[in-house]
């Protein structure tokens, strides 16, 4: 379910995006993890950076199909679909996530369960949120460290954060030393930008597969489904708030249409694109319903996959990120 469009959402926004999960496993027989648990912390957190990265399947997982929430062996993640157009329209993407894990503004605490690395039938993984303040090391050395990213090293020390869920783990097995586990709920935050409060949506058959485990570290995929309503209700306000935070810097205050005395390309870009797209006034500003009405935007945000048992149409929006951890130490 990850087509290859025409490019189309450059310019959706100068939006940086970042996105870090904390969740549990549900479902009738759902797989009981034994043995040690291992902890680690997130040191990187990617986005699809090109079409292959989609259509390989590397960012994404097989969620359900289009009228059911069983898997159809399609993998699917709409919305990583418009990180990758984001990404090749020259967006820092990339660079801002990056900069937040460093900085510790995201920071994952990974719970991994196994009685063996290479293979087992009751495996289960958990991410759960870190509180910075009490990250030892401490991320950044001083107020003027720009690299930062001191607790990724594979000695950090963290306390959980009280928000984060204490749900089971996605349970699930290891063959080869590939786990796969899941379906399960999934909290999912989203940081519009850097110093925000981020955004928290409740991922629906939520998976996980995790590969080169070890006691040190790991690699995985987490993926998951947000509903329509998170979509409208959250995501959407949201990028309207930035983007109207990116006028304020490219284009003239009092600016009139059509140029709105924009200078910087981005800004430019935002108002050619959706200004009065929804058939209103050019006003020099961008709303909800004129992101949510934009023909360039609509595929990326049109439900792909079906939550329930049983569906007449999609109801939600698959999503998929890629993270590698480090060991860490925290209560589990």
């Amino acid at each position: 379910m990850v087509p290859t469009r025409p490019f189309l959402l450059a310019a959706m926004s100068a939006l940086p995006l970042s996105l870090v999960a904390c969740g549990s496993s549900s479902g009738e027989g759902a797989i009981v993890p034994e043995g040690t648990h291992y902890g680690y912390v997130v040191s990187k957190v990617s986005v699809p950076a090109k079409l292959s990265d989609l259509s390989g399947g590397t960012f994404s997982l097989d969620l359900g199909a289009t009228k059911s929430n069983t898997p159809d062996g399609t993998k699917d993640n709409r919305l990583g679909e418009a990180l990758q157009f984001l990404t090749m329209a020259g967006f820092k993407l990339q660079d801002t996530i990056d900069t937040a894990v460093n900085a510790g503004s995201i920071l994952l605490l990974v719970d991994f369960q196994t009685k063996d690395f290479t293979s087992t039938n009751a495996a289960g993984l958990g991410v759960k949120l870190g509180v910075k303040a009490t990250a030892m090391p401490a991320p950044c050395s001083s107020a003027t460290d720009t690299v930062c990213g001191h607790h990724l090293t594979g000695t950090g020390v963290f306390t959980v954060d009280p928000s984060s869920p204490t749900n089971a783990l996605l349970g699930g097995k290891i063959v080869g030393g590939k786990f796969s586990g899941g379906p399960g709920d999934v909290s999912l935050q989203i940081a519009i930008s850097a110093g925000s409060p981020p955004l928290t949506l409740s991922l629906l058959n939520a998976r996980a597969e995790a590969t080169a485990i070890t006691d040190t570290g790991m690699d995985a995929v987490i993926g998951g489904e947000v509903t329509a309503a998170d979509l409208t209700n959250q995501v959407l306000p949201a990028i309207a708030g930035q983007i109207a935070t990116t006028l304020a810097a490219d284009c003239a205050a009092n600016g009139t249409p059509p140029g709105c005395g924009c200078t910087g390309s981005a800004g430019m870009m935002i108002i050619g694109l959706f200004d009065g797209d929804d058939g209103t006034a050019k006003d020099c500003k961008v709303s909800v319903a004129e992101i949510a009405g934009n023909l360039a935007v609509k595929p990326y945000i049109t439900p792909d996959v079906c939550s329930a048992k049983s569906c007449t149409a999609p109801d939600a929006l698959s999503i998929g990120l890629k993270v590698h951890a480090v060991k860490a130490s925290f209560p589990m």
